[in-house]
């Protein structure tokens, strides 16, 4: 029985930890830059004919809205407490966004929009054109800047209008303080349009944060939320589908409608999301000329909606309303990870930082765990014990398992032990494991946090590997000091355990690592007190 737990918990760390390896959810394309479009007329699609999928259409020539007379390109300022952002007359797109509170590795505000990328976000295109063609309409500005202090509101209004009379207007309405923008376009002459976050966004790993191995463990790319159900599908259940022939692989680019939600790209601690005001069709894009592409398609010649552009901070995102903290991947166990959450952000507050606040976290979770973890290891001690009247029964009814079977039962009953009473325990223990897991992986408040001499970043790997060393250590003695119900070749073969244990979490976030590392220490000092103090040694 012991044998199977340990077994099942080294496949489940294995499969939680080593799947990302093996199949992260999001793999950069290559950049292949489209062929620019001839400046020709743009014009909406033929009567009676439908659509055609945004980011699929073949790169016809589609023109140059030469703006209202011929108005010249120029950037627009944005400046708020949050963040510091440029908008272009070229395409009206955003062409920088800076976040103030959120350094890159230099120490610099972080730019969600790298530089010389070919899909610009707020990209608006006529349905059935290609979003790499919205650069070549150019837009007049209502205004050259915009500073916004104390909570104020300012209007940003784009227009333009081409040769054949049809127009394109956007309007945006930003908020000192807060990280939503509201928006709107109207069509003038075109029955639908598709505006899309572009493919800058959607590279923030080409910053030095990729460097740090948090998007291995998040996911990234272009995202949707349609009814409650997030697209596209990913995770080891969907891939084993498509692998056994379940289920169908999703091509480069996908359309979800329904009645509400958003459509984003993000990676694991930043996200740009745009959610209309009414029904969605949100179409989805990777692996294409337009890589890591995100946009919803409106249902006539006009759209209200919100952008949300800034970091994945949960209690942000679920103020904005509209299910946007659903961006933040909790997993199969959301109910326990946000609790888990809210306590690991009320210790911060206490302790003042982040790697102490872990460490008071496993405290807490220990002591709430003591007793079925101090049952457990009990219940393997006294099976111990009992190993040598086991090895008599097998010996003496080796031929008759049935009766052998009836003979071990008596003895459990005899002295009282429950051959699961050390399992159980600590299965009971897993969906925590898991939970806190996913809350460590994916809290941004940990990304740059220090915590104490050479972790400087609780969101990084460990640059020395102290942690995982230190980890797998205690891994070793724990297992030196807990009973064995082994015989000593399978015990020799499970010693491998802390090896592979510390080649998983060599490259994860020293904050998960910490956390294991004290659980091991404390589960050792448990250890030990039962070991030498408990009144309950005898069977």
């Amino acid at each position: 029985m012991e044998k199977n737990f340990i077994i099942a918990i080294v496949l489940s760390a294995a499969i939680l930890v080593g799947y990302n390896y093996l199949f992260p959810p999001f793999k950069a394309a290559p950049q292949v830059k489209a062929p620019a479009a001839a400046p020709v007329k743009l014009t909406a699609p033929a009567p009676g004919q439908g659509p055609a999928p945004a980011a699929a259409a073949a790169p016809s020539p589609v023109v140059s809205l030469l703006g209202v007379s011929g108005a010249p390109i120029k950037d627009i300022t944005i400046d708020t407490s949050l963040y510091s952002a440029v908008i272009t007359t070229e395409g009206g797109t955003i062409k920088s966004f800076k976040l103030k509170k959120y350094p890159d590795d230099k120490g610099k505000p972080l730019e969600m929009v790298p530089p010389g990328e070919q899909i610009m976000p707020l990209a608006l295109v006529p349905a059935g054109a290609t979003p790499a063609q919205a650069e070549n309409v150019i837009y007049s500005a209502d205004k050259d800047s915009l500073t916004l202090a104390n909570g104020a509101r300012g209007t940003l209004t784009l227009t333009t209008q081409g040769q054949d009379g049809k127009s394109l207007t956007k309007t945006l309405v930003f908020r000192d303080g807060s990280y939503l923008i509201d928006g709107s376009f109207e069509l003038g002459g075109y029955p639908s349009a598709v505006m899309y976050m572009g493919d800058g966004f959607g590279n923030i790993g080409a910053l030095p944060l990729a460097g740090k191995g948090v998007k291995r463990y998040g996911y990234a790319g272009p995202m949707a939320l349609v009814d409650g159900n997030k697209y596209p599908k990913t995770g080891l259940f969907h891939w084993l589908g498509i692998k056994l022939g379940l289920e169908k692989p999703e091509g480069p680019v996908k359309e979800y409608a329904g009645k509400k939600g958003w459509a984003a790209v993000m990676d694991t601690y930043f996200m740009a999301a745009v959610v209309p005001s009414g029904p969605i069709k949100a179409i989805l894009g990777q692996g294409t000329v337009e890589t890591d592409i995100a946009g919803i398609q409106s249902a006539g010649p006009s759209e209200k909606f919100q952008l949300y552009i800034g970091p994945k901070e949960y209690n942000r995102l679920k103020a904005a309303d509209n299910e946007l903290e659903r961006a933040i991947d909790f997993g199969w166990f959301a109910f326990i990870a946000k609790p888990l959450f809210v306590a690991l952000k009320f210790f911060y507050r206490m302790v003042g930082n982040w790697g102490w606040a872990i460490v008071v976290l496993t405290v807490v979770i220990k002591l709430v765990f003591a007793p079925l973890t101090h049952k457990s290891q009990k219940s393997m001690r006294r099976m111990q014990k009992l190993q040598p009247l086991f090895a008599e029964l097998k010996e003496k009814y080796k031929g008759d398992p049935a009766r052998l079977n009836k003979e071990m039962m008596e003895l459990y009953k005899k002295h009282k032990v429950n051959p699961m009473g050390g399992c159980l325990p600590m299965l009971i223990q897993i969906p925590v494991f898991i939970a806190l897991y996913r809350v460590l992986g994916n809290a941004i408040e940990l990304r740059h946090a220090p915590f104490i001499f050479w972790l400087h970043d609780l969101s990084a790997k460990d640059p020395y590997y102290v942690l995982p060393i230190v980890m797998g250590v205690s891994m070793l003695v724990m297992q030196k000091m807990t009973p064995t119900t082994m015989d000593p070749k399978q015990n020799m073969i499970m010693m491998l355990m802390p090896v592979m244990m510390t080649f998983f979490f060599i490259n994860l976030p020293s904050g998960l690592v910490l956390y294991f590392t004290v659980s091991n220490l404390l589960t050792m000092a448990q250890q030990f007190y039962i070991n030498r103090f408990s009144s309950d040694n005898q069977t």
